[in-house]
């Protein structure tokens, strides 16, 4: 059951906090939370399709296909900014 202020993550399948979460440009139902992108980052940021790091915040986008993040270079969807211009490590504080 969908409730008010959750969205979708795409990656978790898990409905999430919007204030946690970064939705994907375009779709209004589909987001990529802060827990999602912290664990890709201690991964080692690394795009999907092309296997190199992704360095800058503004570059990282989702692949739908694949549910998974990569480069906008790369063919992945934008991810809007955050709420009030927030970045994900101030969204991921609270």
């Amino acid at each position: 059951m969908f409730s008010f202020g959750t969205i979708f993550c795409v990656l978790c399948e898990r409905q999430v906090a919007k204030n946690q979460s970064r939705r994907v440009a375009g779709r209004k139902d589909l987001a990529v939370c802060t827990s999602c992108h912290a664990r890709w980052q201690q991964l080692g940021s690394q795009c999907q399709r092309c296997k190199t790091r992704v360095v800058d915040e503004r570059d990282v986008g989702v692949f739908l296909d694949r549910y998974a993040l990569g480069h906008l270079d790369c063919g992945a969807g934008g991810l809007e900014p955050g709420r009030n211009g927030r970045s994900w490590v101030d969204a991921a504080a609270g």
